[in-house]
């Protein structure tokens, strides 16, 4: 769960900052964590958790427990730098922390549970999710379209409260523009339920400050080749496809209903001038942004939430923008207009295309410090190519990780 945004970190965090989709700020202060359903925000310098004696979990990037750690009895206190929310089932216990145990691996986490208090800055006011001091309720629904969940909803407990001269319930200012962060972030995550599909219109709802909705639909039986679209969210318009000259996506262009449906939850760039539509009928009147045909580094990418069909069967990708998580809706699938973004079978040889070079690292996550760096025009072998969440990454042969996208890098 190591955070990236569009900016440099603050000398204040140790930890590396790189560039990532759906960053929601330019000044590294909260964000959407790349290819995950994480949102995290920076918490004020001088934070730190209060632990409790006994075993304490310790968690890696991905929210799963990684390692155990001993607290020997009277406790301890380690600074914190931020904090997250991880939407799926096996990891929405509580709020992570991130742990600075001044290693060389500074990108660890820990729960806020019973156990664990935080102290936010330096003004002396504590975070408690125990439920003490009447706490507000931060909470994350996800419901169906009749209204009932169709996961368990999230709610975490947050207060904070003025330890001298004597407790008292309020939320710190600190925290309450670290939760807001969060919550208005959360209305840029697409999250996938399996057996359900994000309504297409407002999938993400908020209510107040520190309540969130996500708004599914259930799926009919899946798309067979040749049938007809099952995305009960598409439009029922009738008109004809958008032909003029400066649309791509005329019906002689496209995939027959024959193509077999694409895989959800992968990233696509467009190779030529596409349109983003309302929906999988395509027309002049419901396009929402024209995207021209783009030099390879500054093609556009898209995140393929779902699928659906036109009315005539065509085949469409529902999409998101990587670069503009607000533009969202459907995208031709024929893939002469559009292809994966990320290499997925091994080139052998790569060259480096990035003006500004890419960086190596230890890890297929891409997140602490580089260990090398690699200018423009730069050759490097491939050993072997490796998934991360929606996205590859090349293995060297020196044991190294790059990524695969097609933008950064192309086959020699």
């Amino acid at each position: 769960m190591t955070t990236q945004a569009n900016a440099s970190v603050s000398s204040s965090n140790p930890s590396s900052v790189t560039n990532v989709a759906n960053a929601s700020t330019s000044d590294a202060t909260h964000g959407v964590i790349d290819g995950t359903s994480t949102v995290w925000a920076e918490l004020p310098a001088g934070s730190v958790a209060l632990l409790y004696s006994g075993q304490l979990p310790i968690y890696n990037d991905d929210g799963v427990q990684s390692d155990v750690v001993t607290i020997s009895p009277g406790g301890a206190t380690n600074n914190v730098s931020r904090i997250a929310i991880n939407l799926d089932p096996d990891k929405t216990d509580n709020l992570f922390l991130q742990y600075q145990n001044n290693s060389s691996d500074p990108n660890k986490w820990i729960k806020l549970n019973s156990k664990v208090s935080l102290i936010i800055g330096d003004s002396g006011n504590t975070l408690d999710s125990t439920g003490r001091f009447g706490p507000i309720n931060f909470t994350v629904n996800f419901v169906g379209q009749d209204g009932k969940p169709v996961q368990k909803a999230m709610v975490i407990p947050i207060n904070s409260y003025e330890t001298d001269p004597a407790p008292s319930s309020f939320v710190d200012d600190s925290i309450r523009t670290a939760m807001t962060n969060i919550h208005n972030d959360l209305t840029q995550v697409t999250y996938n339920i399996d057996g359900y599909t994000p309504r297409a219109t407002d999938p993400v709802t908020s209510d107040g400050d520190y309540t969130t909705t996500f708004h599914y639909i259930k799926k009919s039986a899946p798309v067979t080749p040749g049938g007809n679209t099952t995305d009960n969210t598409t439009s029922n318009t009738t008109s004809a496809a958008d032909s003029s000259s400066t649309s791509s996506e005329s019906s002689s262009s496209e995939q027959p209903a024959s193509q077999p449906a694409p895989v959800k939850e992968t990233t696509v760039y467009a190779t030529k001038a596409i349109g983003l539509y309302k929906t999988p009928t395509f027309t002049k009147a419901n396009r929402q942004h024209f995207y021209a045909k783009k030099s390879r580094t500054n093609r556009p990418q898209f995140v393929v939430t779902g699928y659906a069909r036109s009315k005539n069967g065509l085949l469409r990708y529902r999409v998101r923008d990587v670069h503009h998580a607000q533009w969202q809706g459907y995208i031709t699938a024929n893939s002469a207009y559009v292809t994966n973004t990320y290499y997925q079978t091994n080139p052998k040889t790569v060259k480096v295309l990035s003006r500004h070079g890419i960086n190596a690292y230890n890890h297929t996550s891409l997140k602490g410090k580089a260990v090398k760096h690699y200018a423009r025009g730069t050759s490097l072998k491939v050993k072997a190519v490796k998934s991360y969440h929606l996205t590859n990454r090349f293995m060297l042969p020196n044991g190294y990780y790059i990524s695969a996208n097609k933008t950064l890098v192309i086959k020699k």
